[in-house]
């Protein structure tokens, strides 16, 4: 359904789409017995909605001076409304763990991540130990990264002073029975004390957005082009992996207080006991299983283009000449400073088979920034 209206000159359009995959082909996981990882079945169905809109305003049309500009509007949203199997996770092919980051279930946006996400909150913890959380002398505080952990009621800056960061919470003591190390950060759990799968964002964005402008003055022209992208989720797989090797800026402590220093398992294994590690002291990295810390929530533009040209005319009689000169990806605007080369980034292959929806960056070479002249003739 559409809408298509030219008022003077100013052009508006508007479309809405609607569309219904049924027997949806997708990569399962068959029974145990069979011997085999995925079976591909007709196992679903698919609705999206798609609204797409455009608006170009003529600024100043006259003889030798055309100056106009446009606006274009995207978003979609695609829900898988049947499912003929037990809900089940899927990946991108790529193995290391990112084999289990989308959930596929009836009522799911497609491309949603879920991973595992560590305790913000005193309301996360079971409800004994919630009522132990609060501030100073609290047994569990919030630090000053935003987490939740256990402190024994000692002050949070104590624990390189007092040697605390050695000191742990026993199993019978702790939160859905887990030992705690002091000050490490506590992977949020289920009823069951499983590691718990939250939604962690979808690898599409939110809505979408261009602006382009295209003047011409005589022999003169120009085009320029941003493209908008407004909240999507990315999996920063190369930044999670780098906590592994003790490689990013979070656990390099210079500069930090002694008050304010942290361990070097801060970003290391996740905690022993269920979905966790038995090496493990706490930390981020979590056998580089997905999770909250290193799901990037972006919002980002890019001058996609700029070019400009001059048409020279006929050249010792001959041709119609223009030279030209086009930048391409020019500059790049991210709200909360994007901890990977470039937010525009994906892989192919898995359950969803496109980069468009596996939004992971995994070691991609970032889009380039390019300029190129040109010169072109017509005889």
């Amino acid at each position: 359904m559409g809408l298509d209206v030219d008022i003077k000159g100013v052009g508006f359009q508007l479309t809405r789409a609607n569309s219904t995959a049924r027997d949806q082909i997708l990569p399962v996981p068959p029974p145990a017995g069979s011997g085999f990882q995925f079976q591909w079945q007709n196992a679903g169905t698919l609705e999206s909605t798609t609204w797409e809109a455009s608006l170009n305003i003529p600024l100043l049309q006259k003889k030798d001076l055309n100056w106009s500009t446009r606006f274009i509007f995207d978003r979609n949203r695609a829900i898988i409304t049947e499912l003929d199997v037990p809900p089940f996770t899927g990946g991108v092919g790529t193995a290391q763990a990112a084999e289990n980051i989308f959930l596929f279930q009836r009522g799911e946006r497609l491309g949603t991540f879920y991973g595992r996400d560590h305790v913000r909150e005193c309301s996360q913890l079971p409800a004994a130990f919630a009522s132990q959380c609060g501030g100073s002398g609290s047994q569990f505080q919030r630090n000053s990264d935003g987490w939740i952990v256990w402190t024994g009621g000692r002050d949070l800056g104590q624990g390189i002073t007092d040697n605390l960061w050695q000191a742990q919470l026993p199993a019978g003591s702790a939160p859905w029975g887990q030992r705690l190390n002091w000050g490490m950060p506590i992977l949020s759990r289920d009823t069951i004390a499983n590691a718990a799968q939250v939604n962690l964002g979808n690898a599409l964005p939110r809505w979408r957005s261009g602006w382009s402008q295209t003047f011409q003055w005589k022999r003169f022209s120009a085009y320029n082009l941003i493209d908008l992208q407004v909240d999507q989720s990315i999996w920063n797989q190369g930044y999670h992996w780098s906590l592994g090797d003790f490689m990013t800026r979070e656990q390099d402590m210079q500069g930090r207080s002694v008050a304010d220093a942290r361990p070097i398992g801060y970003g290391w294994r996740a905690g022993p006991g269920i979905g966790g590690h038995p090496a493990g002291i706490g930390g981020f990295y979590d056998i580089l299983a997905p999770g909250r810390f290193t799901m990037e929530q972006v919002t980002w533009a890019r001058f996609r283009e700029l070019s400009i040209s001059y048409r020279v005319g006929r050249i010792g009689g001959r041709g119609d000449w223009t030279v030209g000169a086009v930048g391409r990806n020019l500059l790049t605007w991210t709200n909360n400073g994007y901890r990977g080369f470039d937010p525009e980034t994906g892989v192919n292959g898995g359950n969803l088979g496109s980069s468009a929806l596996n939004a992971i960056d995994r070691y991609n070479f970032p889009n380039l920034r390019s300029f190129t002249i040109n010169l072109r003739s017509s005889f």
